[in-house]
């Protein structure tokens, strides 16, 4: 039985598939330095026009080098490994984003215009942010310890005057 067009869109703005979407594409893309084609990738510029937001992940459908062939007289695209090939002169690089919640069909872009990132650095920036709650619970966990081995109560009863 094929699945209607319907039923395709229906599944991929199920939140269970958007789950496994998002774990599949963090197992792929979160330890690599480098950014190839079926990653989950992280756009730090805002395009709404292209239905593209700031700090949105997204999948990367392909990477191409584009140029206009003067002899045949048509658009010629190159398909590329990853974003760090380097590209011949007269090329520019495009990528084509895809997120089932702000498209109908994959777009394209320019690496440039969007920003992109990869998952990686996004987690390292997110570490550094999370250093001072770890020391906050380490304070909180220290001073929850001392109490504890004065008073003998729990902190509850701290607060209500036991």
């Amino acid at each position: 039985m094929a699945i209607g067009n319907n039923e395709k869109e229906k599944n991929a703005l199920n939140p269970r598939d958007s789950l496994g979407r998002a774990i599949r594409g963090f197992q792929s893309s979160a330890f690599k330095d480098s950014i190839e084609a079926g990653d989950t990738v992280v756009c730090k510029l805002e395009v709404p026009s292209l239905g593209i937001y700031e700090n949105t992940s997204y999948e990367l459908r392909s990477i191409y080098a584009q140029y206009f062939d003067q002899e045949s007289q048509r658009i010629i695209k190159e398909p590329l490994e990853n974003l760090d090939v380097p590209i011949p002169a007269g090329c520019d690089r495009f990528i084509t984003l895809y997120s089932p919640f702000h498209h109908d069909q994959p777009i394209v872009a320019t690496p440039e215009d969007v920003g992109l990132v990869t998952v990686r650095s996004e987690l390292s920036s997110a570490a550094w942010l999370a250093i001072p709650g770890f020391f906050w619970i380490f304070v909180a966990s220290s001073f929850y310890s001392i109490y504890h081995e004065r008073a003998g109560g729990s902190i509850m009863d701290a607060f209500l005057g036991r």
